[in-house]
């Protein structure tokens, strides 16, 4: 069981980072015209007789730089359904872990359902499916990893409280993170540290938080957005700032507390993820730091978790 859990976090660490790609490459950040390419939705390929036959579409895909992404992640989700199953039908038989196992293989089939019948991932609702869905895999893979490990070292109580509340701000500024991929708003915010003259998300937020309407799209195939793209943009931005300073509060905390090793590890992580974010505007978001983000993100969840489970593992010393 334990091979299966590791081998099958290591999948998940794997098929975030390339979901991740592949989203943003369809989003056109990975595109040779980046930014006048961002949100097309494919009307603009259609006015290309070169694309016009199956055949010639798929030499064209074919050409693109690192068209393995798209068969490499089918072939370790296949792999990972595997190892899911496998863990599923040993809790079963070990009596152990069942539920555990039962989300999992429930959050399997949420997935691939999502990949076969949904109509792509410009979908708000698909986007949020599959960045959710990936993202509690991971928790709990992280979770059934690191059970086992112990600290000698006793750990403060309100510590733990703490360690909770910045698990749900990272897992807050993940969903937001979601919402600004969703709304094709990563560059729409181009200044720090305000967004063009301003801070604070204005009426239209909640537009962004709608995943049942549909991209309007001008006549170039390029999706054509209005105010909500800033606010969710802002929005994310003040959860960062938020979540970040808590989480450097914890860790700092941890690391005092004995945690060494996993509190300098998260401690590393938030710094590297708030810099990477920041590198994000002012580079004007190429796809290589904005699929750092995302496993940086990734990484950091599974450390706040670590450092949770071993806050849980050792008798909490009297306030």
């Amino acid at each position: 069981m334990k091979k299966l859990v590791a081998t099958s976090l290591l999948l998940v660490i794997v098929l975030v980072s390339l979901s991740a790609y592949l989203r943003l490459d369809q989003s056109g950040i990975g595109c040779a015209d980046w930014p006048d390419c961002y949100g097309q939705l494919g009307a603009a390929k259609e006015l290309e007789p070169s694309l016009g036959s199956t055949y010639e579409r798929l030499v064209q895909e074919a050409r693109q730089p690192l068209s393995w992404a798209t068969p490499l992640h089918r072939l370790i989700a296949s792999v990972l359904g595997l190892t899911v199953l496998a863990m599923t039908l040993m809790s079963l038989r070990l009596k152990r872990d069942r539920l555990l196992t039962a989300g999992l293989l429930s959050l399997t089939v949420f997935l691939a359902w999502l990949g076969i019948y949904s109509d792509g991932l410009h979908n708000p609702a698909v986007v949020m499916g599959n960045l959710s869905g990936g993202f509690a895999m991971l928790g709990l893979l992280g979770w059934m990893a690191f059970r086992g490990a112990r600290t000698d070292t006793g750990v403060p109580a309100p510590l733990r409280t703490w360690l909770i509340a910045a698990l749900l701000l990272a897992c807050v500024q993940i969903g937001l993170g979601g919402l600004t991929s969703a709304n094709f708003a990563a560059s729409a915010c181009q200044t720090l540290p305000d967004c063009h003259g301003s801070y604070l998300p204005g009426r239209d937020l909640t537009t962004a938080f709608d995943l049942t309407r549909a991209h309007n799209t001008g006549p170039s195939g390029i999706v054509i957005g209005g105010a909500e793209r800033a606010d969710i943009h802002k929005l994310h931005r003040i959860a960062a700032v938020v979540s970040t300073a808590v989480i450097l509060l914890v860790g700092i905390w941890a690391f005092r507390a004995g945690l060494g090793v996993t509190a300098i590890a998260v401690l590393l992580l938030v710094a590297a993820e708030f810099s990477v974010g920041i590198a994000a505007v002012v580079t004007s978001l190429p796809i290589g730091i904005a699929v750092a983000h995302n496993w940086l993100a990734a990484m950091l969840l599974l450390g706040l978790i670590r450092l949770l489970v071993l806050c849980n593992r050792q008798q909490a010393l009297p306030r």
